[in-house]
């Protein structure tokens, strides 16, 4: 956020601007998060599992899902992530079905969201791009939210989506290789000894080391290539040349 922001103010836009820029960053984020958690629950529910019912984890609740670690890093750098949805896949009616389903489910919300997200902004675009303003008045201010709100969705989506794939013990990504891999699969029995280590190392060179050495930040050149790849894809869609933050 702490750069999102910069960047408004660099711009040189008023103060009413940038409130609403950090309104729209913290609307986008909460959406992304929390959707991706309700997803894997109510997934998990579907195949048989009732726990993150039972836990009240299929609420709307933002205090409910918040790892604070993982929501500072989201407002710091733009990734990170929330408290994993309770499951047990022993309540599943076929367990890698419910499974497979259940760890890919907060991924696709992700992507979809993105997907709708571009087009609702390839929309906003063609309505509004010959609209002129003599001065700001309620309807600029409006939106300008509304353009910064559907970038930030569709960046934080990506993003999110793009981190919970990583095939890194506890993300989603390794859940679905665990649930394929042969019992006693040999990466799957590291992931689960060294998995929060290997995990920890990449957040540290990526947040300290890789600001000074920019090729060893290997996590911010994955995010980016996903979500810019992704991008260039929806404008080739939609046909349009979308303006992105």
């Amino acid at each position: 956020m702490v750069s999102f922001i910069y960047n408004l103010v660099n711009q040189g836009l008023d103060f009413k601007v940038v409130v609403l820029g950090i309104l729209a960053y913290v609307i986008a984020m909460l959406f992304a998060i929390i959707g991706h958690e309700l997803a894997h629950g109510y997934v998990a529910y579907w195949n048989g599992d009732l726990t993150a019912k039972f836990m009240g984890r299929l609420s709307l609740n933002p205090a409910k899902h918040f790892d604070w670690m993982g929501l500072g890093l989201m407002l710091l750098v733009g990734f990170g992530w929330a408290k994993p949805v309770p499951i047990d896949p022993r309540n599943f009616k076929k367990y890698k079905k419910g499974m497979v389903l259940t760890s890919l489910a907060g991924v696709t919300y992700n992507f979809i969201v993105a997907f709708l997200s571009a087009l609702l902004l390839a929309i906003y675009t063609k309505v509004t791009g010959n609209l002129v303003f003599t001065e700001p008045n309620a309807l600029y201010y409006f939106l300008i939210f509304i353009n910064l709100l559907l970038q930030l969705s569709i960046t934080f989506n990506l993003v999110l989506m793009a981190f919970n794939l990583l095939p890194i013990y506890p993300l989603d990504g390794f859940r679905v290789i665990e649930t394929l891999a042969k019992p006693n699969n040999r990466y799957v029995n590291f992931m689960y000894k060294y998995g929060s280590y290997v995990m920890l190392g990449i957040l540290l060179v990526s947040l300290f080391i890789g600001r000074f050495v920019p090729w060893l930040d290997i996590l911010s050149m994955y995010l980016r290539l996903v979500q810019n790849s992704l991008i260039w894809i929806f404008d080739k869609i939609f046909g349009l040349a979308l303006r992105w933050i």
